[in-house]
């Protein structure tokens, strides 16, 4: 039976990733396989999510090569926050309507605990995607779970659970909350501070920052949309730029 990307589906990998998760810190807990671990989340989240979804294909930042793109995209396709084509729809919305009525994931108007878990709910159209007129991208979102389990299962026959969980289901897992505090945490004016007068809550967060490639900056990112670098300043600590300009070169 045909598996399509939903709200529920994708709710209830996120599930399985956190089950996954709460397994292995009890039956593989290493510092050989959290490293690994680590090395997973980077590729998904730094090079998938902050650098290929968000830069790349919501706002256009930088120029890429093709193979890039693609090789990015099937990154962040894994990391089982959504496809490249949802993701950046809900993006582009986040930064339309910024905290106010319309936000698909802000705090101060859906609450916390639905930013935090549940934005995947959030009623936004994919046609607002800049790439849904591209045709890798459709096939991505169309099959989305169909790559997500061929993938375990390749996994799986190399390396047996213990790969399927290192390599894909718990930095999965971290991914979507690393992902998701950008949402809570970098939009609670407290928690941060605030370099731009943007129209809302936006605040930047020095542990985000490292945490998320970058992406922590994200009062920045909310003043300056469309740069590549979202840490401004000397301290500002964005290694997602850095592997940027790599690419770039």
């Amino acid at each position: 039976m045909f598996i399509g990307l939903t709200p529920l589906t994708l709710l209830l990998a996120q599930i399985v990733c956190h089950v996954a998760t709460v397994f292995y810190l009890f039956n593989y807990l290493a510092v050989q396989n959290l490293l690994l671990v680590f090395f997973s989340y980077f590729v998904m989240g730094c090079i998938g999510m902050s650098i290929t979804y968000h830069r790349l294909l919501t706002h256009r930042s930088f120029e890429s090569p093709k193979w890039f793109e693609l090789f990015g995209t099937i990154c962040g396709t894994l990391g089982l926050t959504g496809s490249s084509i949802s993701w950046t729809a809900v993006h582009r919305k986040h930064h339309s309507r910024a905290d106010k009525i319309g936000d698909p994931h802000s705090p101060n108007v859906l609450g916390y605990f639905y930013a935090q878990w549940l934005s995947m709910f959030s009623n936004v159209q994919i046609t607002k995607s800049p790439v849904i007129r591209n045709k890798f991208h459709r096939i991505v979102h169309n099959y989305y779970f169909i790559i997500n389990i061929c993938y375990g299962i390749l996994l799986y026959i190399i390396g047996g659970m213990w790969a399927v969980l290192t390599f894909w289901l718990v930095p999965a897992c971290l991914l979507w909350n690393a992902g998701s505090l950008i949402n809570t945490v970098c939009h609670t004016s407290w928690l941060g501070y605030k370099r731009y007068n943007t129209g809302d809550r936006s605040v930047n967060n020095p542990v985000l920052g490292l945490l998320m490639w970058g992406e922590g900056w994200h009062n920045n990112h909310h003043r300056h949309q469309n740069k590549p670098n979202i840490g401004e300043k000397w301290y500002e600590l964005d290694i997602g730029y850095l592997i940027i300009r790599l690419v770039k070169k």
